[in-house]
């Protein structure tokens, strides 16, 4: 009887599926911002610095109106470096921002973390990206508590040598916000 119970929960098991989540196309220094998409690009500061130990960090999204989740990562894999940028394509849309994922290095390898991104009300941050190119501002994520900055001169002023194609003195600004 048990082996029944197992082979059962084993067939239920492979025809289960979660929820997808669809991971952003990363812009590189050679792309330019083509016809239906959007770029987003900020800068992130992330949580744990050195203690990072190499791992990713990621931030996923949710369309408010087709519901499909994006991640895209905030930290690249080993990289400790506090601060970090992101340049990512886009459908144009609301997005609510859902949670931030992220490994602490442990002796023993690594405990993964997945917190809501909300506010002290406990309500969502939302953003909302119609232009070709879109500035979502600096990501205080230090703390449990988030903030969003505006620091788009220097930024910009940054990533200009890397991407070649790309005008960011055109962007709009767009930082996430709380809804009422």
């Amino acid at each position: 009887m048990k082996s029944l119970w197992l082979t059962y929960f084993l067939l239920l098991s492979t025809f289960v599926n979660a929820q997808n989540i669809t991971a952003l196309k990363q812009v590189s220094g050679s792309d330019s911002i083509s016809n239906g998409t959007c770029i987003i690009y900020g800068s992130f500061i992330q949580r744990l610095g050195f203690t990072s130990g190499g791992y990713p960090q990621d931030i996923r999204i949710e369309n408010t109106e087709t519901k499909e989740v994006f991640s895209f990562r905030v930290k690249p894999t080993f990289k400790s470096a506090k601060e970090n940028t992101f340049c990512f394509s886009i459908k144009p849309g609301t997005y609510t921002i859902l949670n931030y994922w992220f490994t602490q290095s442990k002796w023993y390898g690594g405990k993964m973390f997945t917190e809501p991104v909300i506010n002290n009300e406990n309500r969502p941050y939302t953003f909302t990206v119609n232009k070709p190119l879109n500035y979502l501002g600096t990501w205080h994520f230090k703390t449990k508590n988030v903030s969003f900055s505006a620091d788009k001169t220097v930024l910009d002023a940054k990533l200009k040598s890397d991407y070649n194609h790309i005008n960011f003195e055109t962007a709009d600004t767009v930082l996430p916000v709380v809804l009422k």
